[in-house]
């Protein structure tokens, strides 16, 4: 895990991390529940690959 692995050049979206499972909405922080469909699998997107 680099310094600069999380950097994001200017213009470039950033990368969604957190994914919840029963939904397939991506977030940019890891929540407790899903804000969109209230499940609790939320997982990082790098360990779902």
């Amino acid at each position: 895990m680099g310094l600069f692995d999380n950097a994001v050049s200017p213009g470039e979206e950033p990368r969604r991390r957190y994914t919840c499972l029963v939904c397939q909405a991506s977030f940019d922080v890891q929540y407790h529940s899903c804000p969109d469909c209230g499940a609790y699998d939320i997982r990082r997107t790098k360990w779902l690959t």
